[in-house]
């Protein structure tokens, strides 16, 4: 019975002998390693066998009865018809059947043992052990007490390559030593000691091979179970990479595409709004905020543009480098003070030889934020703070807005500077000063994990 195992390295007794010697861990086992096989006679998982397969089986099994039956009596038939000749000319049974065999006319014991011999081999996959000990004696028991020839010794051997097929190799070969010394107990009583050591190898030999062919079916069949098996399971994990790859890429998008449209609408309707209410009494301000729109939208644009070039894989209109980088924080702090909040901007440390990941990431955190203020805080005033470390690039975004009572609800404006730190490998945090105003940090790693993405 074939069971695969779990934790087989931490349970080594279970394996065959031959495999406990690896010392492989469990996720290095071969196909064979993965098995093992049951050594009691209780029914295998091939005694669930389909009626097609039963029928099958009893009928191979009344066949060799009926051929069995039929070597028996056409025996007799063949030297009553052809009696040997005063003149020697006629078959001598002494010379045709080897000189070992006498000619008996058949009788009904004759064909008991051997109906008992092949008949159990209906059932020889579902109780294969059994079935070799009544194939092997009845076998055995007919060659001592019948002189007339027939094929009841292809019982057990059939029988034992059946074991072979169904239990490990060392039930497979105590049964095959079992049989033999059965068998060879009652040949030693009728053979003189010249025919004794002959017949004895030509039964070892002839069991020998039984096992040895059962056994190596036994192993082939359990090595294309385990390597289906693996293939399956590897299409699965195939599968289920592909279907992870789609969705973070998915949720990468849905990242980018609101970092870049939350903050530009954010502005538009912040300028669109102080135009409304000054373009009557102060043209000039109100074109300065229909030009601080067109700036926007524009540059909006050109990152949706170039977004989408890359998504459709057009090479010409994808960027040559990524969109939105710390080298943009200016034209950002300008665009924010334009929507009415004076933004200070404090940098320590060299900027410019950022990873790409670290910079994209640190200006999407810190675009975000500053969007924040400019729709939920009604700030006046706001600080970034940027410091360059040896291994980590910190921001810190505050404001000097309303502080939120309790804790503050995470929409996907926070939820993104969060992944985005994490998929680096960082830390994010977001709540209300002490003082009033809010605060946004974040620490990220320059050797964070998307670098070897």
């Amino acid at each position: 019975m074939i069971v695969p195992i779990a934790g087989v390295a931490e349970n080594r007794d279970v394996l065959p002998g031959e495999y406990r010697a690896t010392g492989l861990r469990a996720h290095a086992l071969s196909p064979y390693e993965g098995y093992y096989l049951s050594m009691s006679d209780t029914p295998t998982p091939t005694a669930t066998l389909g009626r097609t397969e039963q029928i099958r089986d009893a009928l191979f099994a009344l066949a060799l009865t009926v051929a069995s039956w039929t070597q028996i009596a056409t025996m007799r038939l063949f030297f009553d018809r052809h009696p040997p000749r005063p003149d020697g000319m006629g078959p001598d049974p002494m010379t045709v059947l080897g000189g070992a065999i006498r000619v008996e006319t058949p009788t009904p014991w004759m064909f008991v043992l051997a109906g008992f011999a092949f008949l159990p081999l209906a059932l020889r996959r579902r109780f294969p052990l059994w079935v070799l000990g009544a194939s092997t004696v009845a076998a055995a028991l007919y060659d001592r007490f019948s002189h007339a020839p027939t094929m009841t010794m292809v019982a057990p051997l059939i029988a034992l390559y059946t074991v072979g097929t169904l239990r490990n190799r060392r039930t497979v070969w105590i049964a095959a030593a079992a049989a033999f010394v059965f068998t060879a107990a009652l040949m030693i009583p009728q053979l003189s000691m010249s025919r004794l050591i002959s017949e004895l190898v030509r039964v070892g030999a002839t069991f020998a091979v039984a096992a040895s062919l059962g056994d190596a079916t036994r192993n082939r069949r359990a090595y294309i179970a385990e390597v289906e098996e693996r293939a399956s399971q590897a299409e699965q994990s195939r599968e289920q990479e592909a279907h992870r790859r789609v969705e973070e890429e998915r949720l990468r998008i849905a990242r980018e595409l609101h970092d870049v449209t939350a903050h530009s609408l954010s502005l538009i309707a912040v300028q669109a709004g102080a135009a409304e209410k000054v373009v009557e009494r102060d043209p000039e301000a109100a074109r300065r905020a229909l030009e601080a729109i067109r700036l926007t939208s524009r540059g909006s644009l050109d990152e949706l543009r170039a977004m989408l070039g890359v998504l459709r894989g057009d090479e010409e209109s994808a960027p040559l480098s990524p969109a939105g980088r710390l080298e943009g924080l200016a034209r950002l702090v300008s665009s924010v003070e334009d929507a009415g909040v004076a933004v200070s901007l404090d940098v320590t440390g060299e900027l410019a030889d950022l990873p790409a990941y670290a910079d994209v990431s640190a200006y999407r955190i810190v675009q975000e934020a500053l969007t924040n203020v400019v729709r939920h805080a009604a700030a006046t005033r706001a600080t970034v703070r940027l410091k360059r470390e040896r291994d980590a690039i910190l921001v810190e975004v505050t404001d000097d807005g309303r502080a939120l009572l309790g804790v503050p609800v995470e929409g996907h404006g926070m939820a993104g500077m969060r992944e985005r730190a994490a998929a680096l490998g960082g830390t994010f945090e977001a709540g209300p000063l002490a003082g009033g105003g809010f605060q946004v940090s974040a620490v990220l790693p320059l050797t964070g994990r998307s670098s070897a993405r």
